[in-house]
């Protein structure tokens, strides 16, 4: 057997707290009684008359018996005799009622000075009416109190009467909220403010079970509170007398909402019995009509044992599960359920009773509503939290991968493009410099003239200096490319007595320049220009730029006045020429005719990348 932990120990207290907080609150209304206030005069006397019958005495508090026909109006007579006229202004104060009460002193009416704008007749309120300075007179004053029960099924009360000065009867600070049935209102209020934070909750989850159970009973609950306020007192005595019927429809959702909240599935037959039974019962009270007391009787019965059952579903919750949200919807659910066996036994006259407290313990499930929903939203939200810093760690772990990924894929790229770059640095110091070498080395071995060495030589330098040229250039700077050779080539046909017409300014712009496809242009011009001079021979040499005719890039025109009559072979030269012209794009044409040679390179706007 282990030892119990702090938390063990923690949720012990908090177990034992919680149910004396339901005792305490239980116990509350019985312990603590109406005000009596000492600075007045009590009335406590007086002579009844029911319906007009003769009157007899009687002593208040008083109450009348279930039996009496519903509309019974009864008549207070009482003497109210005093010595002298107070000089400070009186009223006359009533803390607890019942039914709908009509007052008048000495033959005039005492119109309400301070009472309660959301009284339930049936359920208790307090008044408070002023009694005009010149009424009351020294000797006896007649008190005539006419009280009409409006709902039959509630018996009428009337506490004791107390004359004196307002401020210094109801003066105690905690006396006020006691006899104030303005609570009402407040509970109302804060039952549409629930309401309506329930709705925007519910139509954005409306697949969460607690919230549908929570929308549920705050509807049921606004409409028995707009049954309960109908403004049109002819449907009043209707809907008060079987409104007690929707009670099985509460305790039924109460079951559900605790299910829920415990995770515990629902029995498929609590939906249908949550419309079926309250139907049931209006159905048998209005077409077989069966009295209206047991079967109010059993309304209010199924709807007590609802409440009590999920009271101890959510205590047994808070208790096992340490489910503390379930604890105090469970002890609201508990006293509901204890007040509504009160209400049930003043409706029925079996003890005596000021007020009907389920009203006020509404309040407190109000409040445990309202808890309930600030605990799921910071439960929530804590979740998010929780849920963000988890994200965020595995997003900073998997951009520390991807951070080591890149750097290792830019150093493979890296090197792959310095593989890439040396193999075509191979492949033009192959297809160039090393050619122009073994002609030296030819040149040399068979004795020829220097000249012929020395020109090799030049083009051998020519050649490695435009591979060198070429490793500069960016995305535009085909132009740059194009001015670099034409100063290398202007010496050259110089020396060799050659004139040159140069013209680039038509020719658009053209793209994706690299070192590659630009050293790839300046070798099909290199090898145009070697052509006619080696098979011209050609005297005038002219390079120009254009716009092609199609618009879709440009196109440099090498012309020559070479008068050679050789047809155009398919040597090496040429091939590699239009190889090299489609890998950049291009294309390649040659025209010859007497007036000499035209070689046409016709560029795409944007050059391949090569």
């Amino acid at each position: 057997m282990t030892a119990a932990g702090p938390a063990d120990h923690r949720h012990g207290v908090a177990v034992a707290v919680l149910l004396a907080v339901m005792i305490a609150l239980a116990g509350l209304p019985f312990l603590v009684g109406l005000p009596s206030p000492k600075a007045a005069l009590v009335l406590d006397r007086a002579q009844l008359s029911l319906n007009g019958g003769p009157a007899h005495p009687v002593r208040l508090p008083h109450s009348w018996q279930r039996d009496l026909p519903e509309r019974t109006q009864a008549v207070y007579l009482i003497d109210v005799v005093i010595d002298a006229v107070p000089d400070r202004p009186q009223s006359l104060f009533i803390p607890s009622i019942r039914q709908k009460l009509a007052v008048q002193l000495n033959g005039r009416v005492l119109y309400r000075q301070r009472a309660a704008s959301w009284a339930d007749l049936s359920r208790g309120y307090f008044e408070l009416r002023q009694i005009p300075p010149d009424l009351l007179v020294t000797g006896t004053n007649h008190l005539v109190l006419t009280l009409t029960r409006t709902d039959g099924l509630i018996p009428a009360h009337l506490s004791r009467i107390y004359i004196g000065d307002a401020e210094r009867m109801i003066d105690p600070p905690w006396l006020r909220p006691l006899i104030n049935t303005e609570l009402r209102s407040i509970s109302l209020a804060l039952h549409l403010f629930i309401a309506a934070g329930l709705f925007a909750i519910w139509a954005g989850r409306p697949s969460d079970p607690v919230f549908r159970w929570l929308m549920a009973l705050s509807v049921s609950s606004l409409t028995m509170a707009g049954i309960e306020l109908w403004p049109f007192p002819r449907l009043i005595p209707f809907a008060t007398s079987h409104i007690v019927l929707m009670l099985p429809a509460f305790g039924l959702m109460m079951i559900g909402l605790a299910l829920a909240i415990t995770g515990r599935p629902r029995p498929r037959w609590l939906v249908p019995a949550i419309i079926l039974v309250p139907a049931l019962l209006l159905t048998v009270r209005i077409l077989a009509d069966a009295p209206i007391a047991p079967t109010q009787l059993l309304g209010a019965g199924i709807g007590i044992a609802g409440h009590a059952v999920a009271g101890l579903v959510l205590l047994h919750a808070f208790v096992t599960q340490r489910l503390w949200t379930g604890g105090l919807l469970g002890v609201s659910a508990l006293l509901t359920a204890w007040f509504g066996i009160h209400d049930v036994a003043v409706a029925f006259g079996l003890i005596p009773g000021a007020f009907l407290l389920s009203t006020f313990v509404r309040l407190l499930t109000y409040l445990a509503f309202l808890i309930l929903l600030m605990s799921r939203l910071a439960t929530s939200l804590n979740r998010l939290d929780r849920a963000n810093d988890d994200l965020r760690a595995r997003l900073a772990e998997r951009e520390a991968e991807l951070s080591i990924l890149h750097e290792t894929e830019k150093h493979l790229v890296g090197q792959a493009v310095r593989e890439q770059e040396r193999r075509r640095l191979m492949q033009d110091l192959h297809d160039g410099l090393s050619g122009h070498l073994v002609s030296i080395i030819a040149l040399s071995e068979t004795g020829q003239r220097r000249d012929d060495i020395e020109r090799t030589a030049r083009e051998a330098l020519d050649d490695l200096r435009l591979v060198i040229h070429s490793l500069d250039l960016g995305d535009t700077d085909l132009p740059l490319a194009l001015a670099g050779f034409r100063e290398r080539l202007t010496p050259r046909l110089r020396r060799l007595d050659v004139r040159l017409v140069w013209s680039m300014e038509a020719l658009p712009e053209i793209q994706g320049v690299t070192p590659g496809n630009a050293l790839s242009i300046l070798r099909i011009l290199q090898e145009a220009v070697t052509n006619a001079l080696k098979h011209g021979p050609a005297r005038l040499i002219e390079i120009r730029g254009t716009p092609d005719p199609a618009g879709a890039g440009g196109k440099i025109v090498v012309t020559d006045d070479g008068t050679s009559t050789a047809p155009i072979g398919k040597g090496f030269g040429l091939e590699n020429m239009r190889r090299r012209a489609r890998q950049v794009g291009g294309s390649i044409s040659l025209v010859k005719n007497t007036n000499g040679n035209a070689l046409q390179l016709c560029l795409p706007t944007r050059l391949n990348d090569c």
